[in-house]
């Protein structure tokens, strides 16, 4: 035991008293010897464990839920952005026909995510917000001419399944409820419901790369989102009282398609962009529209240079009904 403890511990002879020059063996001495060896053993355990690498010391005390690696990365925080969040103008700002347009938008998971059954989460739940602006900032006073507010709640399960080489199923969205109102009074006031489901289908890269201002961990990203909406009478209304047949859905749809690509126009330090296009569904084919997006990513700020494009009817409740096409630069951020 001398022996042992002498080669564990260099300094045995300083610690353990019963390993002194000159101890004799076998002779009681107070139990001294038992508690040397007891000392020494766990001198020997406190350095083994000291010794051990640190990831499996946290390995042993650390038990992860048994979910997927996608759904933990997803809700690994309690609030995040939902839509994409810009600040854009379209002109000078020392113009009269300058006009802002902001879009704030975030989800707030309701429960954590360590509510499962055989591996899978039954109730990733999730409230979502947006609103988006426009703000007159050339004219006289700076009057907002209109703010949509866009509350709903969703469910977001992630499968990951229906794999066809890199391109899978990634997410499917259910939302009992998404409202959507311009906040305005009178022959202005526009609003709707609608209830959806929506399929996201992802484009795995060839090289994993890192999420950026919320831009994409895929290559590319397909989402098909149909819904049922009810509460848009009062636009069929103003169309009708306007001499107009067309219907409220004519413009809006029954749903959207969008299509998202990152990386695809040059590399390095400048990388990180991607190219978003949205379409409505369903829609009457003589009332088109389109969305584009672009954003770059300044590199190291949580930035990105900000682009949008819009061509056609409703790019904004207000607006539904009549047909444009500008332009905005700006920034986009995160949280």
């Amino acid at each position: 035991m001398e022996k042992t403890c002498g080669q564990a511990l260099p300094a045995a002879k300083r610690c353990c008293p019963g390993s002194a020059p000159g101890a004799i063996p076998g002779r009681r001495t107070s139990g001294r010897p038992a508690a040397a060896a007891f000392l020494c053993a766990l001198l020997f355990a406190a350095n083994s464990a000291a010794a051990a690498p640190p990831e499996q010391a946290a390995a042993g005390q650390r038990q992860e839920p048994p979910q997927n690696d996608e759904f933990v990365k997803k809700t690994d925080r309690p609030v995040s952005a939902h839509k994409v969040n810009y600040f854009s103008i379209n002109h000078w700002p020392a113009e009269s026909p300058a006009q802002i347009k902001f879009q704030i938008s975030m989800k707030f998971r309701l429960l954590k995510p360590d509510l499962y059954f055989l591996k899978y989460n039954l109730f990733p739940a999730y409230i979502g917000y947006t609103q988006k602006s426009l703000w007159n900032e050339g004219q006289p006073s700076m009057p907002f001419e209109e703010s949509d507010y866009n509350p709903e709640f969703f469910l977001d399960y992630p499968v990951n399944a229906l794999s066809i080489g890199r391109f899978k199923l990634r997410n499917i969205v259910v939302c009992p409820f998404e409202h959507e109102s311009n906040g305005l009074a009178g022959v202005r006031s526009r609003s709707w419901n609608r209830q959806y489901i929506m399929l996201k289908f992802g484009l795995e890269p060839k090289v994993k790369m890192e999420i950026d201002n919320s831009l994409l961990a895929d290559k590319a990203v397909l989402y098909v989102k149909l819904w049922r909406a009810s509460g848009y009478s009062g636009q069929n209304d103003y169309l009708r009282a306007a001499g107009s047949k067309d219907k409220f859905l004519d413009y809006m749809g029954q749903g959207e398609a969008g299509v998202s690509v990152r990386n695809f126009l040059w590399g390095g330090s400048l990388k990180n962009h991607q190219l978003d296009i949205r379409t409505p569904l369903f829609r009457y084919k003589r009332k088109p529209s389109y969305e584009f997006e672009l954003r770059q990513q300044l590199p190291r700020m949580n930035f990105a240079v900000y682009l949008q494009y819009w061509y056609g009817y409703g790019e904004t409740l207000l607006r539904f009904d009549r047909f444009g096409h500008r332009g905005f630069a700006g920034l986009s951020f995160s949280y």
